[in-house]
C-alpha cells in the first residue's frame, strides 16, 4: 500500500511531466491538453522577451560599466523570473487560493510591463539614429504601461450594470416588465479579492430587484474547493422571486485539474453542484425549468457544454443537435435558453425558436476599444467569434452575451465587470 507522502510526490512529478510534455497526445480528464494550449504562447512570449533583452544588453548595455551590466541583469531577471516560477508552480500544486492569484496577478503584470519596455526599446535602438523613434517607442511604452496598471488595478475591480429593454409580441401579458439579471465568468479561483467583489456583486443585484437571477457558467476556475464557504454565504444572499439559475461552463467541468486521479472530473462536477443547491442556486445544465408568473409559463433551459468543445473551446463551431431538449416545451412557448459559450446560437435557432438566449465565455478577451465599430467596440474576440459581446438580433429571436465578471488572467481594459438587467417588455 502507497503511503500518503509516495502518492502526493508521484502525483506532483506527474503534473510536473503533463506540464512541461507540449507534445503529448490529448488525453480525457487530464492537463496534458490545457499545456498544449497554453506552453506555446508562454514559449513564445519568454523567447521574444528574452531575444530583446539579449540585442539591448548587446548593443547598448555591454560596453557600460560592471555595476551598470549587473543592475540591468537583475532588472530584466526580476520582471521575468516571477512570473514563470509562480506560473510553474501554481500548475504544479494546483493552487487556488486568494493569495496564489495574487501572486500570479502580480507576476503577470510584471511581465507584461517589462515585455513592452524591452520591445520598444529594440524598436528604438534597430531604427537609430532617428531621435524621433527613440520617444515615438517610448510614448508607445509608456501608454502601454498605463493601460496595464490601469486594467490591473482598477478596472477589472470596477463593476458596471447593463440595461437592456426587449420587446417581444408573443411575450405573455404576466410577464411583462420581467427583469432578468445575467452574470457570467465568476472563475473564483482566479479572482484576488473575491470575498470583496462578490459582495458588490451581491450589493448590487439586490438594488436592482430582479425578479430572476441567471448565471451562465464559469463559476470556479477548475476545482470545486474555490467555491469557499465565504464565497457560498455572500453567493446565497443573490436571490430572486423566480429563483436562481446557473448551468456548467468549461472551468466548470473539471476539465482543467491537475490531479484527475484524486480528483476525477465526475466528482468535481458533482461537488460543484451540491455546493450551488446549498446556496440555494439551481444548476440546469441539460434540462428544463417552467417560470410561472401569474396564469402564465415561461421555459428556462440551459444546455450542457458541447462535448466537442470541451478542449480547444474558442471560437470553434459545433454539430451538436438540441432538438430534443426542447421537445416537451410547447412551440408556442415564450422560451429562454442558457448556453455557456456564445458559438451554439445558431445550433439552437435550428433548434428551436429561442425568444431569448444568455451566454458568456468571450469576457471580449478581456480587451475591448469601446470607441470603434459602433457602440459594441472592437476586441481581438471578433477575430475568433462572429458573436463575442452585447445584443445581437435575428428575427424574433435575440442573444446576449455577457462579458463576465472574472477571467483567466487578471487584467481587463475596456472590459469591465458586468451584471446585465434584461426586461422583457409586450409589443
Amino acid at each position: 500500500m502507497i503511503n500518503q507522502k509516495n502518492s502526493v510526490a508521484f502525483s506532483s512529478i506527474c503534473n510536473l511531466k503533463n506540464y512541461f510534455f507540449i507534445f503529448a497526445p490529448k488525453q480525457e480528464g487530464n492537463y496534458i491538453y490545457s499545456s498544449r494550449m497554453f506552453l506555446p504562447i508562454i514559449i513564445t512570449l519568454l523567447v521574444f522577451t528574452v531575444a530583446a533583452e539579449a540585442y539591448i544588453f548587446c548593443h547598448h548595455i555591454r560596453h557600460r560599466s560592471n555595476l551598470y551590466r549587473i543592475g540591468y541583469i537583475a532588472i530584466a531577471a526580476l520582471a521575468i523570473v516571477p512570473y514563470f516560477t509562480l506560473m510553474i508552480v501554481g500548475r504544479i500544486i494546483d493552487l487556488h487560493s486568494t493569495a496564489s492569484s495574487l501572486m500570479g496577478a502580480i507576476g503577470i503584470v510584471l511581465f507584461t510591463l517589462n515585455f513592452i519596455c524591452k520591445i520598444c526599446w529594440c524598436c528604438a535602438l534597430l531604427l537609430r539614429p532617428r531621435r524621433w523613434t527613440t520617444y515615438a517607442f517610448a510614448t508607445i511604452a509608456t501608454i502601454g504601461c498605463l493601460l496595464i496598471i490601469y486594467g490591473t488595478l482598477w478596472e477589472r475591480f470596477n463593476l458596471r450594470t447593463t440595461h437592456i429593454e426587449l420587446a417581444y409580441q408573443n411575450l405573455p401579458d404576466e410577464a411583462d416588465g420581467l427583469r432578468i439579471a445575467q452574470i457570467s465568468d465568476l472563475h473564483i479561483g482566479r479572482l484576488p479579492r473575491r470575498h470583496t467583489i462578490l459582495r458588490r456583486l451581491a450589493t448590487e443585484i439586490a438594488y436592482q430587484r430582479p425578479d430572476i437571477v441567471i448565471d451562465c457558467g464559469d463559476m470556479i476556475n477548475g476545482r470545486y474547493e474555490e467555491l469557499d464557504s465565504l464565497s457560498m454565504e455572500i453567493l446565497s444572499s443573490i436571490v430572486a422571486p423566480l429563483g436562481t439559475y446557473t448551468t456548467l461552463g468549461n472551468h466548470d467541468l473539471g476539465h482543467y485539474i491537475l490531479d484527475s486521479v484524486a480528483l476525477p472530473a465526475e466528482e468535481n462536477i458533482r461537488l460543484l453542484i451540491e455546493r450551488q443547491a446549498a446556496m440555494g442556486w439551481h444548476n440546469l445544465a441539460g434540462s428544463t425549468a417552467p417560470l410561472i408568473i401569474g396564469g402564465d409559463t415561461l421555459y428556462l433551459t440551459a444546455l450542457d457544454y458541447p462535448k466537442n468543445l470541451k478542449k480547444g473551446s474558442h471560437g470553434k463551431a459545433t454539430d451538436e443537435d438540441y432538438s430534443p431538449l426542447f421537445d416537451s416545451i410547447p412551440s408556442e412557448a415564450f422560451n429562454i435558453v442558457v448556453a455557456h459559450t456564445p458559438v451554439v446560437w445558431p445550433n439552437i435557432l435550428s433548434a428551436t425558436e429561442a425568444e431569448l438566449t444568455l451566454a458568456g465565455h468571450v469576457h471580449a478577451m478581456q480587451i475591448k476599444l469601446p470607441f470603434v465599430c459602433g457602440g459594441r467596440g472592437w476586441s481581438p474576440a471578433a477575430l475568433a467569434y462572429t458573436h463575442w459581446s452585447g445584443l445581437y438580433r435575428e428575427g424574433n429571436c435575440a442573444l446576449h452575451i455577457s462579458d463576465g465578471i472574472g477571467g483567466g488572467i487578471p487584467i481587463r481594459i475596456g472590459v469591465r465587470p458586468q451584471l446585465v438587467v434584461i426586461t422583457l417588455r409586450k409589443s
